[in-house]
């Protein structure tokens, strides 16, 4: 298969960090083949596991992979779609976008960070953008060193545009001060009422937004989510967002708090993902 060549990418990190009483696979999430099964996503979007996960095939235009050592480049079939399609769109202007994390080969919750990011739905999609000069339309890039934006330009808002847009897209969530700059953005770009229905304001993500799908038609046992509240979230809701109360949500976790966590999730998987366990 040729997404092979992806699976030879082992992540230092989870490598070193995952012998503190973890389970023996954790230290091979970043190589693991996905199931060889029909792509289906199981179970909620922060508790479920990705069947026949499918990646890309390292022709797409206007696509940059970055941290490809977290091995969490692999989607549903509509994800890896619609990152195609925004990929043509910015390629046709000489620019490329940078792809952050997907899931993981069998999805399934991770050991550090992203609580959700479990069934191949989810997708981090960076605001800087690359031009042509910055070097070939598919590489690997690592994003340790991405600042965080003070403005969103053209090119970020023609993004979240675009997948605002798309029928598949079910919520993307984004910095509450970016949010509340699109409530009052009135250039040629400005999105329609139904765009900015899906921009849910959200801890952090002040250097990428992150997209989620839909339930796919051909994953039964997927589980969605509560519906996107009514309106264009840029009332009294997104105000909430510049509290005290809202600050104080900001905390790092602790390791010890995120090992319990995830040993937690693992244990407590829907049963049709029985293969996430399996070491390869």
């Amino acid at each position: 298969m040729t997404y092979r060549i992806f699976t030879l990418a082992l992540s230092l990190f989870v490598t070193t960090s995952c012998s503190h009483n973890l389970p023996d696979f954790t230290s091979r999430l970043s190589a693991r083949l996905p199931t060889d099964s029909k792509p289906e996503a199981i179970g909620e979007y922060a508790m479920g596991c990705l069947q026949g996960a499918q990646t890309f095939t390292g022709k797409e235009k206007g696509l940059v992979l970055s941290q490809m050592k977290r091995g969490r480049y692999w989607g549903h079939p509509d994800l890896i779609n619609l990152l195609t399609r925004v990929g043509i769109e910015f390629n046709n202007s000489n620019k490329k976008i940078i792809i952050g994390d997907l899931s993981q080969s069998r999805g399934g919750p991770t050991i550090t960070g992203h609580n959700s990011h479990q069934t191949g739905l989810d997708v981090d999609v960076w605001f800087k953008i690359l031009t042509k000069i910055d070097g070939p339309s598919f590489r690997v890039l690592e994003t340790e060193e991405m600042k965080q934006f003070d403005e969103l330009g053209d090119d970020q808002i023609k993004l979240i545009k675009f997948m605002a847009h798309d029928s598949t897209v079910e919520r993307i969530f984004i910095n509450p001060s970016f949010k509340k700059k699109l409530c009052i953005y009135s250039g040629s770009l400005k999105l329609t009422a139904e765009e900015q229905h899906k921009m849910r304001a959200w801890w952090g993500h002040d250097d990428h937004i992150h997209v989620r799908l839909k339930c796919p038609s051909d994953s039964p046992l997927c589980a969605s989510q509560k519906p996107v509240p009514a309106g264009d979230g840029c009332g009294d809701d997104l105000n909430w967002w510049f509290t005290d109360e809202a600050k104080a949500g900001t905390a790092d976790a602790s390791w010890p708090e995120l090992k319990s966590a995830y040993l937690d999730k693992i244990k407590n998987l829907p049963a049709q993902c029985s293969f996430y366990y399996d070491t390869f």
